[in-house]
């Protein structure tokens, strides 16, 4: 806690005490819903000296539409797949500079196929198409890398790609109608490798770097980090205090997200994605230079962070990142 201290220290000045976080859906953006249900924030502002943090959820679909939210002053902090976060801090430096608070989680993608004969990349052929949900989304970043590296030319990828939400692909290959493959992500991932029809024939892991990047983060404005330090300070550590109760009570953390969301997964699947290493929960961000350096190289951003620390707040300064 001296760490979180320290790196939001600042002249007392009056704090809020209420913030509205902007949340995606999906099990990557847990840690947030757990720590508003259990009351975490709360918990921490007032161990940080403040009155208490009244924290207020409000859902959006999309990148688009957390971007807007957060430039308009619609929410003070807001999730974002990592690939958004990387273009909101490239399309706002020097201005309204939205940065990260913390990274939620490390994601395995997995590229399922039922055609006969298809064992990797180089089997499809003219007519197959692969599922990503958005051509700028990380399965869409790892799928033009690994057809750099195994076909010579990301381009090919393109040809392949078809932009379809998680759940409209999940039911296609489960009825082997319209796409040939669909490069998943968890829980959808968990409901494929039991299809028998189906087959696992690539992941994510390894494509770029030594791992598997952080997916998801939890964004703010310079501004508002700037006037509410404490208020940030409790935020971040009650991010660490919800990935802590992730990692050692996965029974509680599965019930939190059924109730947060209305999904089609019942508990033991949930349990299960959350500790079968396809999900890993942490503040400190995974390979994100490496995924802004493909990015870049795919015209997706302007300028490539030299270090992590450039795309993040302060309060994970001391931190194990990449």
């Amino acid at each position: 806690m001296t760490l979180l201290l320290t790196a939001f220290s600042g002249p007392t000045r009056a704090e809020t005490n209420a913030v509205r976080i902007g949340l995606q859906y999906g099990l990557v953006y847990l840690p947030v819903m757990i720590a508003q249900s259990e009351g975490l924030f709360d918990k921490r502002a007032k161990a940080a000296g403040l009155d208490g943090l009244a924290v207020t959820l409000i859902r959006f679909s999309g990148s688009a539409a957390m971007n807007d939210a957060l430039l308009s002053d619609s929410v003070e902090l807001g999730t974002l797949g990592v690939t958004g976060a990387l273009i909101a801090w490239d399309k706002t430096r020097g201005r309204q500079q939205i940065k990260s608070v913390c990274a939620l989680t490390s994601v395995v993608y997995t590229l399922f196929t039922g055609k006969h004969g298809v064992a990797g990349l180089k089997d499809f052929t003219y007519g197959d198409k692969i599922a990503v949900p958005a051509f700028n989304s990380p399965q869409a970043i790892l799928l033009r890398v690994a057809a750099a590296q195994q076909l010579g030319d990301p381009a090919k990828a393109d040809t392949l790609m078809v932009s379809l939400p998680h759940p409209d692909a999940t039911a296609a290959m489960r009825a082997g109608q319209g796409i040939t493959g669909y490069f998943s992500t968890p829980p959808f991932t968990q409901i494929l490798r039991a299809d028998p029809k189906l087959r696992a024939i690539m992941t994510s892991t390894g494509l770029i770097g030594g791992g598997d990047p952080t997916a998801a983060t939890l964004n703010a404005k310079q501004g508002f980090v700037d006037a509410n330090p404490r208020v940030t300070q409790a935020i971040l550590a009650g991010m660490e205090d919800a990935v802590s109760l992730i990692r050692s009570d996965p029974r509680r953390a599965a019930a939190i997200y059924l109730a947060s969301e209305q999904v089609q997964i019942d508990q033991a699947q949930v349990e299960a994605t959350l500790t079968d290493g396809s999900l890993v929960y942490g503040v400190a961000p995974k390979d994100m230079v490496n995924l802004a350096k493909a990015m870049a190289a795919q015209g997706l951003l302007r300028k490539v962070p030299t270090d992590w620390q450039e795309l993040f707040f302060p309060g994970l300064k001391d931190r194990d990142g990449s």
